[in-house]
């Protein structure tokens, strides 16, 4: 599942009111003359979190990808608030869309530049404070020698720092969706619950995708969209989707 380089093709349009609604409308991805996403038709409420998740190569990162138009689609569209992605203007799609990657690239001067890097408009010191404790970051960037004002390439990071200081990114994105792909993969299970509550909360965005590979993950989603082979095979709340025997199998050894 790679994603695609951005698209450079703007339009001139801006949202209207909205809480963040995305809608998936037939899109269709090939990759190699295949089909990896298939005539895919899914909404997502604004306000709302929604897990996705499947096997390998079931086209989980590449449905992110087409929710924040790092790719295009073949076919079909991907549309916010009534409005097709590839019709808004770039810094109006910058602002309505932020991400969280699982190996974030880790831009700015400072901490607290690569926090608020993207954001517009530009999160002040309380924002970026707040975004690093929803994202159990604010402890170990206090030890660093300058704090929030230390230089990202002085300060040595774990995967596990690394994912929080760009969970903290996209947490201080005061856009009308969020997307994690995988963002959370390298916490522990103690800190990857405490910034999934945060993600209950709504923190930093009003719409919340979810590439999820544990169960906690989807089971704190209001809905989770299980793919298998390009499609929804099935779209619901964890604790119903969990009583079928081939959704648990998905999280293979916690299924046991």
């Amino acid at each position: 599942e790679v994603l695609a380089l951005p698209s450079t093709v703007h339009g001139a349009r801006r949202l209207p009111p909205g809480e963040g609604r995305l809608e998936l409308r037939g899109v269709t991805v090939r990759r190699g003359g295949a089909a990896v996403l298939n005539d895919l038709t899914l909404t997502v409420p604004g306000g709302t979190s929604l897990a996705v998740v499947g096997r390998s190569g079931s086209g989980k990162s590449l449905l992110a990808a087409v929710a924040g138009r790092l790719t295009e689609p073949d076919e079909g569209v991907a549309v916010l608030d009534g409005v097709p992605l590839d019709e808004l203007r770039r810094d109006e799609l910058r602002r309505a869309i932020g991400y969280a990657f699982e190996r974030p690239a880790l831009l700015g001067e400072t901490i607290a530049g690569l926090i608020a890097y993207g954001s517009e408009p530009e999160p002040g010191e309380r924002e970026i404070t707040a975004a690093a404790r929803a994202a159990c970051a604010d402890p170990f960037v206090r030890l660093l020698p300058d704090g929030y004002r230390t230089p990202p390439r002085q300060a040595p990071l774990s995967g596990g720092e690394a994912q929080r200081l760009g969970l903290a990114r996209a947490f201080a994105h005061r856009g009308r969706l969020l997307i994690l792909d995988d963002a959370t993969s390298s916490l522990d299970a103690v800190t990857e619950l405490r910034v999934g509550e945060a993600l209950v909360d709504g923190i930093g965005a009003r719409t919340r995708i979810l590439i999820a590979h544990r169960a906690a993950t989807a089971a704190r989603a209001d809905q989770v969209a299980w793919l298998d082979g390009g499609r929804v095979r099935a779209l619901g709340p964890h604790r119903e989707l969990w009583r079928l025997p081939a959704y648990r199998a998905v999280f293979g050894e916690e299924a046991e």
